[in-house]
């Protein structure tokens, strides 16, 4: 199957909501065969490259801006997401049970929702990033104009290619999930028949973490 078909058919099963927002990979392909036909008439090898790289920065432009936006989204969110989650664990270690169950349970949903959306934002990235560097490579086959390697290299440090931020949501997402996945700790009562309080053993109330680091993660591979 040819990239831009399998592009085209993995954006519509697994993010058709951002469509409009991936890189255009067939208007930049027709602008390879328009280059190819103006090359054969003698156009100048920096005409060629500039047109081609004016219309491919825009593109990783407004790439690089939509993924921006996503991340200063996803902070927004998990600042929210935190501090209801926050709440959550303070209410529990105070043994306040009224609707606790509940609150713990529409929080960790809230956190797979969001968790997933993180998911599908990393497959964008990949998604784009693969179309970047196979259009070069078409480039450089059809025109014989090597720019692959120095375009890449030219755009390493932008926000989505470094996917940085992203990884630290999925983090801090899965730590927050871990936070309210481990159980409360258990208050104990005074040994009967005593005038004072068994003394506490280092350790024995606190937390029995259950979530394991991925755990969150894999649920989504």
């Amino acid at each position: 199957m040819k990239f831009g078909k399998l592009l085209r058919g993995t954006v519509d099963a697994r993010m058709p909501q951002w469509r409009e927002h991936v890189l255009q990979y067939k208007s930049l392909k027709q602008l390879i065969r328009q280059s190819m036909d103006q090359q054969a008439r003698g156009a100048s090898s920096e005409e060629l490259v500039a047109a081609f790289t004016q219309l491919l920065d825009a593109e990783v432009g407004r790439v690089n801006n939509f993924y921006m936006d996503r991340i200063e989204e996803g902070v927004i969110i998990l600042s929210a997401l935190r501090q209801q989650g926050d709440g959550v664990v303070a209410a529990a270690a105070a043994s306040i049970g009224l609707g606790l169950v509940e609150q713990r349970h529409a929080c960790k949903q809230s956190l797979v929702t969001f968790h997933l959306n993180l998911l599908i934002l990393q497959n964008y990235v990949a998604l784009n990033f693969m179309a970047i560097s196979k259009i070069l490579k078409k480039w450089d086959k059809k025109l014989q104009l090597p720019l692959r390697t120095d375009y890449i290299n030219a755009i390493v440090e932008l926000p989505f290619y470094q996917c940085q931020s992203l990884g630290q949501l999925v983090e801090e997402a899965e730590k927050l999930f871990a936070d309210l996945d481990a159980p409360a700790p258990i208050q104990m009562a005074p040994p009967q028949g005593s005038g004072r309080q068994a003394q506490r053993q280092p350790g024995q109330d606190q937390p029995q973490w259950r979530h394991q680091p991925g755990q969150l993660q894999a649920a989504f591979s």
